[in-house]
């Protein structure tokens, strides 16, 4: 998918999302690492990201013996918030414990994306990612499949309160920083979340989600999908006016 989609990307929205930008990062991390990763996350990344302007609500997950181990989503108000000057800034002067934590990342994918629709009106204690492939050309049927036939499949099934997708925007995710420096990456173009109050639905939602339509539009899904449990949320302290 190109850095510049050729199509409506923002289609009808639920009230789960704080805005239409986000950061989604997935990773692993090495087992020398875990503590200095949680101590650095917790108190001083994820504030660190929520005091720039426009950052609204940081969310981590875990899926256990499962890889990557981390989900990590950050949503903004729009694109131009994890695009701008501000948060470039921030990614070309990396604290000392972010440099030292960094090196302790693997199997890492981070995408800067912007909302191509969603539907629902909760945050999910779950949430199910599904890292897709589709030709660009493919972009208005995926957005419209989602609205009108996979999500509404999806939030008709006990414990599912949202589903989003996300396009993720190249030119901004493989932006060269000092941060993006310190380790490799990849950038799925596009991310299907399914937010859940119980893991035991994870099973019918991934098959409500991932069915023959989506391999009709020849939409690859990675293997490592997987169900993630919260492990912290923050509000950003500024609020959009």
């Amino acid at each position: 998918m190109s850095s510049t989609l050729k199509v409506a990307m923002i289609g009808p929205q639920g009230d789960a999302l704080m805005g239409t930008g986000a950061v989604l990062v997935w990773n692993d991390v090495a087992a020398e690492g875990r503590r200095q990763f949680y101590d650095w996350h917790d108190k001083e990344h994820i504030p660190e990201r929520l005091d720039i302007p426009g950052f609204r609500r940081g969310r981590r997950y875990i899926s256990p013996n499962h890889s990557p181990e981390w989900f990590t989503m950050y949503e903004a108000d729009d694109l131009d918030v994890v695009t701008s000057p501000q948060y470039l800034a921030r990614l070309n002067a990396p604290t000392p414990a972010t440099q030292q934590t960094l090196k302790y990342f693997r199997n890492t994918s981070r995408a800067i994306c912007r909302v191509a629709c969603s539907m629902g009106s909760s945050s999910g204690g779950h949430i199910l990612t599904m890292r897709l492939q589709a030709a660009e050309e493919c972009s208005d049927a995926l957005i419209a499949l989602a609205m009108e036939t996979i999500f509404p499949r999806a939030l008709r099934l006990t414990g599912v309160v949202a589903c989003h997708l996300y396009a993720a925007d190249q030119s901004a995710s493989h932006t060269d920083t000092a941060e993006s420096r310190t380790r490799t990456f990849d950038v799925p173009s596009w991310v299907l979340l399914a937010e859940i109050t119980t893991v035991t639905a994870s099973d019918e939602v991934r098959r409500a989600l991932d069915g023959p339509e989506l391999a009709g539009l020849c939409v690859r899904i990675r293997a490592d999908a997987a169900v993630y449990a919260l492990e912290i949320c923050r509000l950003a302290k500024h609020r959009a006016g």
